[in-house]
């Protein structure tokens, strides 16, 4: 039987006694959730009338800034509004460089996360093993490997494979209801419009629990990649037979890191308040981190454009590093829960298999009963 609280127990102490796990926690937790994305937009505000949109008054106010403001929003902001089928080639080429930089973020955070991921589990592995703690470079060597590429894609294979099915079926069955409810109202599209509803709703609840079966079977599956070397068809194949094998143990796990999970948002909320005063002290070292960049970036700009926009590309720039800074400390405590789970897991794993290496006791053979003596012969 599996020892949850000896397992819990031991995944607290590595967390505490081995620290250089906090800065991979720190990537995953930075980089990983539900994902992330950089929003560099602005809004203007101003007054509409009717010819568009107008910018500010410049004779309202003799604001330097305001009116330097005005003349760069009548000059690049309100031809786009008022005249956009001039500009379509510029909205195209908006789009590029938007999506351009959100594939280059997005692939150098997976990157982060499944090197980080990588080496979390085999540096929690090894020191289980022989008790040996490696560095910050060590770690990540462990974590560079093709384990961390086989991860992901096997992540890939598992999740955005049955995402992508169920979101086809989704729209067609969406469309089929929208096609029933914009019809003739009649007792035949009543009744399928219901029974649309009810199909949905039934395969939402089925494919939720399904995501919840392969996400417990995805811990085995990683660690059959990350721990053993197996190809991503060989531990998809591996890991679903040891959950299929020891499902109960780890329903029961889960059902205990999902509680632990609870409480541990519950937590988050209340440390929000607490720390305030350290968010503060963050926040003014985040100004000042992100004043470096942010002063570079204003310094090439300069090069081809003066005054306000020089000053937008100069906060864009310095924004995401602002933000990193100020929300360390819940970064830090995020990445805390991000190694304790992943150990949970590792020593689930490890757990599981040396019980299913033991398997079922031998039974000894019976010892032999003493042999009866012969009579003596007859002479």
């Amino acid at each position: 039987m599996l020892q949850i609280g000896k397992i819990l127990k031991r995944s607290w102490k590595i967390l505490w006694s081995y620290k250089i796990l906090w800065l991979f926690g720190l990537l995953l937790a930075a980089t990983g959730g539900s994902g992330s994305s950089a929003n560099f937009g602005g809004q203007s505000s101003g007054t509409r009338g009717s010819s568009g949109f107008q910018g500010v008054n410049p004779n309202a106010s003799t604001n330097p800034t305001l009116v330097q403001f005005n003349a760069w929003f009548q000059q690049y902001i309100e031809p786009l509004f008022q005249h956009p089928e001039r500009y379509i080639a510029t909205f195209v080429w908006i789009g590029v460089i938007v999506f351009a930089f959100l594939v280059i973020v997005g692939g150098l955070a997976t990157l982060i996360r499944y090197v980080a991921q990588t080496s979390v589990l085999r540096m929690v592995d090894e020191h289980e093993q022989s008790g040996s703690k490696v560095g910050f470079k060590q770690g990540w060597r462990l974590g560079w490997s093709r384990a961390a590429f086989r991860s992901w894609l096997m992540d890939l294979l598992i999740y955005a494979l049955p995402v992508l099915i169920f979101t086809l079926l989704a729209v067609g069955l969406g469309v089929g209801i929208y096609y029933v409810a914009s019809g003739h109202v009649t007792a035949t599209g009543v009744i399928g419009l219901v029974i649309g509803i009810l199909v949905f709703t039934l395969v939402s609840l089925a494919f939720g629990l399904a995501m919840v079966v392969v996400s417990v079977a995805r811990e085995f599956m990683l660690r059959k990649v990350a721990l053993e070397g197996q190809g991503v068809t060989e531990a998809i194949g591996l890991g679903w037979q040891m959950f299929r094998r020891n499902w109960k143990n780890a329903g029961l796990m889960w059902l205990v890191m999902f509680g632990l999970g609870i409480g541990f948002g519950i937590a988050m909320l209340i440390l929000l308040i607490v720390l305030i005063p350290v968010l503060i002290l963050t926040g003014l070292a985040g100004l000042i981190v992100a004043a470096v960049p942010a002063l570079i970036g204003f310094g090439i700009t300069n090069l081809f454009a003066h005054g306000l926009l020089a000053w937008i590309v100069a906060i864009a720039i310095g924004l995401p590093f602002f933000a990193l800074v100020f929300s360390s400390p819940l970064l830090l405590i995020n990445g805390w829960m991000q190694v304790f789970t992943s150990s949970v897991w590792t020593l689930t794993y490890r757990e599981l298999k040396a019980l299913e290496s033991l398997g079922p006791t031998p039974s000894a053979p019976a010892p032999e009963a003493p042999a009866t003596p012969l009579p003596p012969l007859a002479e």
